[in-house]
């Protein structure tokens, strides 16, 4: 039998169709855009996503078919992975009613206060297991409550995008417990929707889904999309889960202390907790505890929004030329650049919240920075300087996390910014540690076909073969000497943001 596990995240979609050992025979991926209307407006389009879906699903389809040689008989079941916060509001006829506000969009700021007024944040913390913040759904939907009523009025269901990619595959409406912690809504003590929070805030929480542990069997693939998308009626939808606890999963974090670093737009270090543990404290840096896809476990997330994307942002408007350069000539264009980062560590400092900062700050609006420009400061001086904020904010969570007795027993690192020999290395040298990179990059959709797996009863493929795609392709090992000038540099890393958001 085969397998599908679909990712649904914030620029694309991918799908892998995979056997019951995670194996992947098949791969594919399409893209769509975030949409944003106005300044500081961030949206998806929930019907474009949907399009997206049926489309990368088709091809995984007759991929796996002519590649794979796979009947699509075979394939016997498909979970959902999703990013989490944004809410799609659906209407009587089962359709989006209005694109997606996405968690770093400004809207719901401002709610913050009418929590806090409402409820207290520690008690809002050892319910849901979320700090209160305005990335959270709930906050979303008091802003609309306060602005779009008649939006909300005619809302016959409010999802997220694991479900609601789910509701359109099945016609049923089911959530993950993992999923619907990201609403700040859910207790995660009675693995239930949140009475006493959504009556505090006056939301109707019996409109969102019936939430369920990851794995659950939710139905079978509805006829039409059976037709369009040539996969079998009888495929069974299985519940999936928000994507980074996804992500854990499928790394082979499933016990107390193991953690994955996922490094692409957004770097996420995913750790498994003891639940409850050092509450008000995690709230005060904002992590979460959040229900994890293994029955009985929880996660918490220390995170940089922008990491990744500030690469991106400083490659294009940079080095554009040296790209084409590469691909002109069918060279690796990350190994190229890699050869021109400068083996010197330099005093140039950058704080890389170009799309907002994570945790611990959870700010949204005060940007990046570069300090420590010279008349002598190259182009490429200041690309390493965007390599290393990334790594120094991430070990500044590292640090906090530490100081709250969650530090990870070790670090496991994937996703596609490991590519770069360079950044990785420096990572290694910031952290101090030795850092694993693991060879398999689709943890998260390889995972999805695990939860497959054991809701046919086959259980043991999970832990039986997670360790075959959690193989290290490369461990680095910190450079003890550049180490000790990057202690100190952190310590100047630590004082930039109260200075920058000061100004």
């Amino acid at each position: 039998m085969y397998y599908i596990g679909l990712d649904v995240g914030t620029s694309g979609c991918k799908a892998s169709v995979s056997d019951a050992g995670g194996n992947v025979v098949a791969y594919t991926n399409h893209t769509y855009s975030i949409l944003s209307p106005e300044q500081g407006y961030v949206e998806i389009d929930a019907a474009a996503v949907w399009a997206c879906v049926k489309e990368t699903l088709t091809a995984a389809v007759h991929k796996a078919e002519i590649a794979g040689g796979v009947n699509p008989s075979e394939i016997a079941a498909l979970a959902v992975a999703s990013f989490g916060e944004a809410i799609v509001l659906v209407g009587e006829d089962g359709d989006p009613l209005a694109p997606s506000i996405y968690y770093s969009d400004i809207r719901g700021n401002e709610e913050t206060n009418d929590i806090a007024d409402a409820a207290d944040a520690g008690t809002i913390m050892r319910i849901t297991g979320m700090p209160p913040n305005p990335m959270f759904s709930a906050n979303k939907l008091l802003w609309i409550k306060k602005h779009q009523p008649e939006l909300l009025d005619r809302a016959k269901y409010m999802m997220l995008f694991g479900d609601f990619i789910a509701f359109k595959l099945t016609g049923e409406r089911v959530i993950d417990y993992s999923l619907a912690s990201r609403t700040m809504l859910f207790d995660i003590n009675a693995y239930t929707w949140s009475d006493a929070i959504a009556n505090a805030l006056g939301l109707p929480v019996d409109r969102f889904s019936k939430p369920v542990q990851a794995g659950t069997p939710i139905a079978h693939l509805l006829p039409e999309i059976a037709e369009k998308t040539g996969l079998p009626h009888s495929l069974l939808v299985v519940a999936g889960g928000h994507d980074q606890a996804l992500a854990a999963l499928g790394s082979g974090a499933l016990q107390e202390g193991q953690a994955i670093d996922g490094m692409g737009s957004t770097e996420c270090i995913t750790t498994v907790i003891e639940k409850g543990a050092n509450a008000d404290r995690m709230a005060k840096y904002g992590f979460c505890c959040e229900p994890h896809v293994v029955a009985g476990k929880f996660i918490t997330l220390a995170f940089n929004a922008s990491s990744g994307t500030a690469l991106s942002w400083y490659r294009d408007r940079v080095f554009a030329h040296v790209e084409r350069e590469a691909e002109a000539s069918g060279k690796d264009f990350h190994r190229v650049i890699d050869n021109m980062v400068p083996h010197e560590i330099t005093d140039v400092l950058f704080l890389p919240y170009v799309g907002g900062s994570g945790t611990p700050y959870m700010d949204s609006t005060t940007g990046g920075a570069f300090i420590g420009l010279t008349l002598a400061t190259e182009a490429i001086d200041m690309y390493k300087a965007v390599l290393e904020g990334g790594c120094f904010d991430m070990r500044f969570n590292l640090e906090l996390l530490t100081s709250l007795g969650l530090a990870p027993n070790e670090l496991r690192v994937v996703g596609g910014n490991t590519r770069s020999e360079a950044l990785m290395q420096i990572k290694a040298d910031i952290f101090n540690r030795e850092i694993h990179v693991l060879k398999d990059w689709e943890i998260g959709t390889v995972a999805l076909t695990y939860l497959c797996a054991a809701s046919r009863g086959e259980e043991g493929a999970i832990f039986d073969n997670v360790l075959t795609h959690t193989a290290v392709s490369r461990v680095y090992t910190p450079n003890r000497k550049h180490a000790e000038i990057y202690n100190e540099k952190m310590e100047r890393y630590k004082k930039l943001y109260p200075a920058v958001k000061g100004v």
